[in-house]
């Protein structure tokens, strides 16, 4: 990939030029393990024009992991539409969380497979979408620990369908939507049937 033009430097965009850059190699190498010099020699500026704007690589990453989850809050919210109903909520929810992994491998590997989502800074940004899944859950099962259990479960679901289709390891599923989408409605399905099974036990 071309680097990116200094042009759009000019009115103050050099600091969302870095972060896609970063952005643009994790998704590329998969890993968050690169230099700052890779990141500026991408765009072609100078390690001091870099610290203007970051403390360091961390700084950048670290502020990605911020970014990818208030996008993935709006995505959350966006496609739960406010239903009143907490089964079509959940469902929306299990699409949300596949889609977002699919579409933003690079916000993804950050947010999950760094580490960086643990320090406080941004476990601020994280819990919230989580806590909406819990919530939803909640609505279902009644409060308690069960329910926050089962949060984790179906949580555990979704993320290791949507890690496995990054991977690689269910072949090239991320080129057929068809069958994408056919396993995201059997991860959905699994959810619910086990979750219906549980509210039922508690009327």
């Amino acid at each position: 990939m071309r680097p990116l033009s200094r042009k759009s430097y000019h009115h103050g965009d050099l600091r969302n030029a870095l972060l896609q850059a970063a952005l643009e190699l994790v998704q590329e190498t998969g890993s968050t393990h690169f230099s700052l010099r890779d990141v500026t020699e991408r765009i072609g500026v100078t390690q001091p024009a870099f610290y203007r704007h970051f403390g360091d690589l961390d700084d950048l990453l670290s502020t990605l992991c911020r970014n990818g989850f208030d996008a993935f809050g709006e995505l959350e919210h966006e496609m739960m539409a406010d239903s009143p109903d907490p089964w079509v909520r959940l469902r929306a929810l299990v699409r949300a969380y596949i889609h977002f992994a699919v579409s933003n491998p690079g916000y993804f590997r950050i947010m999950f497979d760094s580490g960086l989502a643990n320090r406080p800074e941004n476990l601020a940004r994280a819990k919230p979408t989580f806590q909406v899944l819990a919530d939803t859950i909640e609505e279902l099962l009644g409060p308690g620990e069960a329910s926050f259990d089962q949060a984790i479960a179906v949580w555990a679901t979704m993320h290791g369908l949507s890690a496995l289709m990054l991977s690689g390891q269910l072949g090239d599923v991320l080129r057929k939507p068809d069958r994408a989408a056919r396993l995201e409605a059997a991860a959905a399905q699994l959810i619910e049937r086990g979750l219906a099974k549980d509210a039922s036990l508690q009327a």
